[in-house]
């Protein structure tokens, strides 16, 4: 973990979202999640702005730019030592602004604000075959800890 801020661009603010970057925030989701549909992504916002979780938007010159998305899940993780524990469930800077060090700052805004509410571990996923996303963790110190897949069955 990196003691100081990491070096982003110049104009490039790290800052909590509000009610007012949902447009935003909702096409950023749409490029990470494009599977997920407009009306799920705003559903989504409106229950991470009611959360006990946090929202780090990046913005450059004033545009945003990337995101993390932090909740607090007080069910069981697999792997980690405690509950609640927040969890990383989306982390994403549009491919133009990629390799400055806006994915650091967005993930390091997000360890800070858990830290300093007193949490010790935060917990993640990634899409088996995301190679990108799982690289990313691992050099962020993310641990994996195990491989699933999910079903679900209607009934």
């Amino acid at each position: 973990m990196m003691s100081e801020a990491p070096s982003i661009p110049r104009g490039t603010a790290i800052r909590e979202a509000q009610a007012s970057d949902g447009d935003a925030w909702s096409r950023l989701r749409a490029e990470l999640w494009p599977s997920c549909t407009p009306e799920r992504h705003r559903l989504e916002i409106a229950q991470v702005l009611r959360s006990a979780g946090v929202v780090a938007i990046a913005t450059q010159a004033g545009d945003p730019v990337g995101f993390a998305e932090v909740s607090v899940r007080v069910d069981h993780v697999e792997g980690t030592s405690s509950a609640p524990v927040p969890y990383l469930e989306g982390w994403y800077v549009a491919p133009a602004h990629r390799g400055r060090g806006i994915g650091t700052a967005l993930l390091e805004f997000a360890e800070r604000w858990a830290r300093q509410r007193g949490y010790h571990e935060m917990a993640s996923d990634a899409e088996i075959d995301n190679e990108t996303s799982i690289r990313l963790h691992r050099l962020h110190g993310f641990a994996e800890v195990s491989k699933t897949v999910h079903f679900i069955k209607a009934l």
